[in-house]
């Protein structure tokens, strides 16, 4: 297990349950470690917004921890528009970091070095620490061109020219686009590394006829999308590609996979969208794939990697590394999707934890209290049986006894040899005229009755248990089915995603 991330779960589980002081700092190379004391809130702030924001705050913690970095900026984002507090946004600089934005990273901690207040002095110096190292990791260029055009990067717009400043983007493999109506789309793909400043001057050929837009539907991530031999992205992209009019050659390009190539008429002006399915390659060598092992939390979910359904994915799915597009779904729960990288010549374990729907959990909510009413009501019902038969057997508790010594002195007297003054003697000649027989008989029928009274006491007792049980095992099961449908549940366990690896702690406490 990786031991900052180990350090890193400790610190959030102290967190989640309300203590104070600050997680290890960590390298910037790697995740670094979300603080583990809650934000202040404001005392002014409604009662409703600092609950959101807590919430908000502390789900941030428990998604950070899983890995699920972008789910977890949003939260942050979400607490930190309900009240803006300077250790969320340091939360939100650091989370930018561990997802490889170090623009948005240093813009996000440069605002938290410029407070004053909120921040012990470790987290200060750890805001400092990984501002400067996600800095060292910004690269600018100024793009200049011949015309009013709008500049992408890596299929997103990030401005337009002419540009007032220079663009900042992580360093590394980029391919930067300029788009202006009425021109052909010029790419140009550069490397770039950190702290460094270029100068890229793109000239925009003119087209009689206006350029198509192509939608590309690849499944498969990492694939190199090429069009008319240039570089256009990888996959997934982000934005539809512009193309020029007339014959456009599409490929795509990725290790381990057949390379892929299709030529279409594209009309000026269009819009359409290309699907593609990516094969892999056969001849591929053992030692460049991998093992992705998917564990559902849902009974009867479906798995997915790349839009094809894996039903063995619990047992493990062989796949070529590199990056694979994984989709968790069952009806009534909100569909798992992430992009999962599996390493070569390993197995990559995932759990994929899958949320109810809202109307799953209005469902179970009202099946939950359907059963504890029943549980209560069934108690309350076993408890007055068993207690009203339980009064009903202390009152007759002597009448078996009392009918059986009556019956027993009946019998004495028949069985005696003295006959002075036993009317129910057997040899007494007056035996039936006094009738004995029928006395006995009484006397007998009134020890059966003693028993059927003692005995329906009883029956009454063990009823009313039973009946308690039943609403007891309605009480019980009815919170696990609560916990089953995500309400109340808390988790332990271990994840991995194919490059970092972890100790998670969720639910509530």
């Amino acid at each position: 297990m990786n031991a900052r991330r180990f350090a890193t779960a400790l610190a959030v589980l102290t967190a989640v349950c309300g203590a104070g002081g600050s997680a290890r700092a960590e390298q910037p190379t790697a995740a670094p470690a979300v603080p583990a004391a809650p934000p202040a809130i404001p005392a002014a702030s409604p009662a409703s917004t600092k609950a959101e924001a807590r919430q908000r705050f502390d789900e941030g913690l428990h998604l950070f921890e899983k890995g699920e970095n972008a789910a977890a900026l949003a939260e942050f984002r979400r607490a930190y528009e309900l009240i803006p507090n300077v250790l969320v946004l340091f939360n939100i600089g650091l989370v930018y970091a561990a997802m490889d934005r170090p623009v948005d990273a240093v813009d996000a901690l440069d605002k938290v070095l410029d407070s004053s207040t909120g921040l012990a002095p470790a987290q200060a110096q750890k805001a400092r620490q990984v501002r400067a190292d996600q800095a060292a990791r910004i690269a600018e260029v100024m793009v200049l061109t011949d015309k009013p055009a709008v500049i992408e990067v890596d299929g997103v717009e990030i401005g337009r020219t002419p540009l007032e400043r220079p663009l900042r983007f992580a360093s590394g493999a980029h391919v930067l686009s300029a788009l202006a109506p009425g021109c052909l789309p010029a790419r140009r793909e550069i490397t770039l590394a950190g702290r460094t400043m270029q100068t890229l001057t793109l000239t925009l050929l003119p087209t009689e006829s206006s350029n198509a837009h192509l939608t590309l539907v690849i499944p498969v991530p990492g694939a190199e999308v090429l069009v008319n031999g240039q570089r256009a992205g990888v996959t997934p992209l982000a934005t539809s590609v512009a193309v020029a009019p007339g014959a456009a050659v599409i490929e795509l390009r990725r290790t381990g996979y057949r390379d892929t190539k299709r030529t279409i008429q594209v009309d000026e002006g269009s819009n359409g969208t290309l699907s593609f399915d990516l094969e892999e390659d056969p001849a591929t060598p053992a030692s460049l794939k991998g093992r992705l092992r998917v564990t559902p939390s849902e009974a009867v979910a479906t798995v997915s990697v790349d839009g094809v359904l894996r039903p063995d994915a619990p047992d493990g799915v062989p796949l070529v590394a590199g990056p694979h597009a994984l989709r968790v779904e069952r009806a009534g729960f909100i569909v798992f999707e992430r992009q999962v990288d599996v390493g070569a010549g390993a197995e990559t374990s995932l759990v994929a934890n899958l949320v109810p729907t809202a109307e799953t959990r209005a469902a179970t909510d009202d099946k939950v209290h359907d059963r504890h009413v029943w549980g209560g009501s069934l108690i309350a019902a076993g408890v007055a049986i068993a207690g009203g038969a339980a009064i009903f057997a202390y009152a007759t508790r002597h009448d078996v006894s009392d009918a059986e010594a009556v019956l027993a002195a009946q019998l004495k007297d028949e069985d005696t040899a003295t006959t002075s003054t036993l009317t129910c003697y057997l040899k007494n000649t007056n035996y039936d005229y006094n009738q004995c027989p029928q006395i006995k008989a009484a006397d007998q029928d009134a020890v059966s009755s003693a028993k059927v009274k003692r005995d329906i006491a009883y029956a009454g007792i063990g009823l009313g248990a039973v009946v308690a049980g039943v609403g007891t095992y309605l009480l019980v099961t009815g919170k696990r089915a609560s916990e089953g449908a995500g309400l109340s549940a808390s988790s332990f366990g271990f994840w991995t995603d194919g490059q970092t690896n972890g100790l998670t702690f969720g639910g509530r406490f």
